[in-house]
Formats: structure tokens, sequence, C-alpha cells
């Protein structure tokens, strides 16, 4: 269970790269982003119940 290794996805390519420039961004750039998509898709991110 916990010695399995760990199976590695594949994604396209250009999936691949929106991960990586994701990654680069400051917090300040992921808000903005996440603010932007909700705005797009007509969603809002909250918190599930736990």
């Amino acid at each position: 269970m916990a010695d399995e290794a760990k199976k590695e996805t594949k994604v396209p390519a250009n999936v691949e790269k929106l991960i990586k420039a994701i990654g680069e961004l400051s917090v300040m750039e992921l808000a903005d982003l996440v603010k932007a998509l909700e705005e797009k898709f007509g969603v809002s991110a909250i918190a599930a119940a736990p």
C-alpha cells in the first residue's frame, strides 16, 4: 500500500505546459487566475463541508 510505486498519469504536452506555467505563478497571480476562471465559467470556488 504505502510501498506501492506512484503511478504516473500520461497527460498531453499542452497540459504539461499549463501545469508548469501555473506552478511558476505567484500567489497574487493565482488569486487573479481563480477570479478570472470563476467569472469566465460562472462558478465560484467554495470550500467543501467536512
